[in-house]
């Protein structure tokens, strides 16, 4: 009643007062024929009167855009071009899946990621080969306002597993653990596949082994409001041409919110900058996205040079 009587003029409010409507909800709900059956108050009161309190009782309008900014931020990969299709960065509280043949660039995507959030911090999870310390050295030296007591592998925590049951021990386990100490805005897992290409017939217990993990790995994603990118083999498509596709099958694939194919092509391409004179850096690579809820199906294409990704 407080409230009406802050909202309404003077006038209005002692008529609907001796009338016995007091609530907002039955100023909204009561036609005005009802209203005005026992105020007698003009039309145009009544107009007016709900007005008011609908707009004081309304929730704030709220875009999808607006959401999806505030609930779901991105975080960037440290290249405007790979950051271009996909709308700023990976979008936090999803999974992202990149996929593509050997040597394509798959953990040059993910390094650069992580050491771009050096400030925010992130996890690096090794199923196959050891963390590439001397890469990340070396992306570092081409950071601006490097300075040689910087360290930007600091906030970056890594782990190394090679078995399926460790590998979810470590994200239902561990990880939960760190991230309620540290602040972590990024997590990598090099490879998904890698622990689960094991020689295997049981493939429906390979496929509820992913289901969990993924579960997994998507509430945290969820709770903690960080990006997840998963870095994946491919496998030969079995229907007589030279196209790849993605390990692990529809068990992984549905739990997937954006995919990216990457690809490594024959071409060259020369790019001049102000440290070094003009050179040529072969195999230009092209990653595009197969399927997301909000992306379109758009290409982009870099080359990885010795300070990182460069876009072309």
């Amino acid at each position: 009643m407080d409230t009406l009587r802050r909202l309404l003029p003077p006038k209005i409010f002692e008529i609907i007062d001796r009338a016995g409507i007091c609530t907002a909800k039955e100023i909204l709900i009561l036609s005005k024929w009802d209203i005005k059956k026992v105020t007698n108050l003009s039309t145009d009161d009544i107009l007016f009167l709900k007005s008011i309190v609908a707009d004081c009782a309304a929730p704030e309008s709220v875009t999808g855009d607006m959401l999806l900014l505030k609930q779901n931020p991105r975080v960037s990969s440290g290249c405007e071009a790979i950051d271009s299709i996909t709308n700023g960065g990976f979008r936090a509280g999803t999974l992202t899946e990149i996929f593509g043949e050997s040597g394509s660039g798959k953990t040059q995507i993910a390094l650069q990621a992580a050491a771009n959030t050096f400030n925010s911090g992130s996890v690096f999870i090794c199923t196959e080969d050891v963390f590439p310390v001397k890469r990340l050295n070396q992306m570092q030296q081409s950071f601006p306002n490097y300075v040689l007591d910087d360290n930007i592998g600091k906030n970056i925590f890594i782990e190394h597993v090679t078995e399926p049951t460790e590998l979810l021990s470590c994200v239902k386990v561990r990880l939960p653990r760190l991230l309620n100490d540290q602040k972590v805005s990024l997590i990598v897992v090099d490879s998904i596949a890698a622990p689960h290409r094991t020689e295997t017939t049981n493939y429906v217990q390979r496929a509820e082994d992913l289901r969990e993990l993924a579960v997994a790995l998507i509430e945290i994603a969820r709770r903690y409001s960080i990006a997840i990118v998963c870095i994946n083999q491919v496998t030969t498509a079995f229907d007589g041409t030279d196209s790849i596709l993605p390990c692990l099958g529809l068990a992984w694939s549905n739990m997937v919110s954006t995919r990216l194919m990457l690809k490594k092509t024959s071409r060259t391409v020369v790019l001049k900058t102000n440290e070094s004179p003009a050179q040529e850096y072969s195999h230009i690579r092209e990653l595009s996205v197969v399927f997301s809820p909000e992306l379109p199906n758009k290409t982009t294409e870099f080359v990885i040079t010795s300070n990182g990704i460069i876009g072309v």
